[in-house]
């Protein structure tokens, strides 16, 4: 069909994608009110998710009688801050008290959350309001988002292609217009991938900076809480809020020093994706703004089969009684994948997780010197059609989740902070440029902002 090949717009503007600071200073000068804001957000829902599937659950009575509500205490004089009267969107693997947990998935149908998680419960705090619950690959156990009970999200961008996972319903509603906030999760790449497939931003923040309890667990030891955003500058506003970003040091008068990480040691990848994020680099350098280095990653390999180990042996722990009681209710996919996973013995499991604290420590040791941040690609290739499970990359063909998740994964062994910032478009689909920061996010925001405008994509 045409139409399914149709992107739902030209390429967005910040007008027509206002960020998180932009909607706090309408709400704040009264330009706008929250109500207004939700039933924008709820119209736009309406005219895209159609053609989109972002959202799996919408709560229109509750969204609106909660927007009345913070109009109140507007008028009252009673801010709560940048996030007030903002409508927001939740993955659908989060507890939101009131609203289906279904995970994707048939195993859950029906499912309904008594309480919510405490992330939730603290951004409705600072105000937000949850719109609903938005698509995810089904139990988070996948990177192509299009593996799911409620059926394949798609990409605003072309709606034959993937929007990527397992966060891809929340990076749809961002890229589609719908929200500047959705909240998602991060397992090996699963706010970051989305985000470059989409040309949004993905924030994932450092491993237990964020409690992830009334949150499906996929695995444990790597699970971390993240958020897909309109603007890169953004991760500062739900940083700051969330507590997120720890006073900085007086700054330095010098640029920023990026170690450029050599994407082939972590796997096959497209040169075009490879030359457009080094172009955005290239520009910030020649402006002044950062000085730009190698960094060499060490042992990549040795990184990615840690991570395999242990992801593969904690996902098929957290399954195995519904895997003996119910293995028909999943998907092909996931069934593949767990019977894939369940072969990791409890040995190699304890062998790797003895690994991983030299393995962190290696790595962290890159910023000992003279490095403040690391870049390299997101993924290696723009979006893949819907289905798609081997994938041209560069002139070989590769398994696409094996490749989705190349140069995402070893970052949340790592536990460092990481984000994904659009970097402009290869064939016209977005590329995403992803940032490593050891410890605080900020110099991920500033640095997000300043890619993007470098990529010509904020002005």
């Amino acid at each position: 069909m045409t139409t399914a090949k149709r992107p739902l717009r030209e390429r967005y503007t910040r007008t027509e994608l206002p960020s998180l600071r932009e909607l706090a200073t309408r709400l704040r000068t009264g330009s706008a009110t929250s109500t207004e804001l939700v039933g924008r957000a709820l119209a736009r829902i309406d005219a895209v998710n159609p053609d989109i599937n972002a959202f799996t659950y919408i709560d229109r009575a509750g969204a609106l009688d909660r927007a009345a509500e913070l109009d109140r205490e507007l008028r009252e004089q009673k801010p709560r801050g940048p996030l007030h009267g903002v409508p927001i969107a939740v993955k659908d693997v989060i507890d939101v008290a009131g609203m289906p947990t279904e995970c994707g998935s048939a195993h859950l149908a029906g499912n309904i959350a008594t309480v919510s998680a405490p992330l939730v419960t603290r951004l409705e705090e600072l105000g937000a309001v949850v719109l609903g619950k938005t698509v995810t690959h089904e139990f988070a156990y996948g990177p192509t988002g299009d593996c799911s009970a409620a059926g394949p999200s798609r990409n605003p961008h072309d709606l034959a292609r993937m929007t990527g996972g397992s966060s891809g319903g929340s990076a749809a509603a961002v890229a589609a217009g719908i929200v500047a906030l959705a909240v998602g999760t991060d397992t090996g790449g699963s706010c970051r991938v989305p985000a470059a497939l989409c040309g949004v931003t993905g924030f994932k923040p450092g491993y237990g900076q964020l409690a992830v309890d009334g949150v499906f667990p996929l695995a444990p030891g790597l699970d971390h809480i993240g958020f897909l955003l309109a603007d890169p500058a953004d991760i500062e506003v739900v940083g700051g809020e969330l507590g997120l970003l720890p006073p900085e040091p007086a700054p330095g008068s010098g640029p920023v020093t990026v170690g450029w990480l050599d994407p082939y040691r972590l796997g096959p990848a497209d040169p075009a994706v490879i030359a457009r994020c080094r172009a955005a680099l290239y520009g910030l350098e020649s402006a002044g703004l950062i000085r730009l280095v190698p960094a060499r990653l060490p042992r990549p390999r040795r990184l990615q089969e840690i991570f395999e180990t242990i992801q593969s042996f904690e996902v098929a722990a957290g399954h195995e009684s519904m895997m003996r009681d119910g293995l028909d209710l999943y998907q092909p996919d996931t069934v593949e994948r767990l019977r894939h996973a369940r072969q990791v013995t409890p040995q190699q499991y304890a062998d790797a997780r003895a690994a991983r604290p030299a393995a962190v420590a290696e790595v962290l040791d890159l910023f000992a010197g003279e490095t403040d941040v690391l870049a390299t690609i997101t993924t290696p290739i723009t979006a893949p059609l819907l289905g798609e499970r081997l994938s041209a990359v560069s002139s070989d063909r590769a398994p696409t989740k094996k490749a989705l998740l190349s140069m995402t994964a070893i970052w949340n062994l790592i536990g460092a902070p990481a984000v994904s910032v659009p970097a402009g478009e290869v064939g016209g689909m977005p590329v995403g440029m992803q940032l490593i920061a050891p410890h605080s996010s900020r110099p991920l925001a500033e640095l997000g902002a300043a890619v993007s405008r470098a990529s010509g994509l904020f002005l």
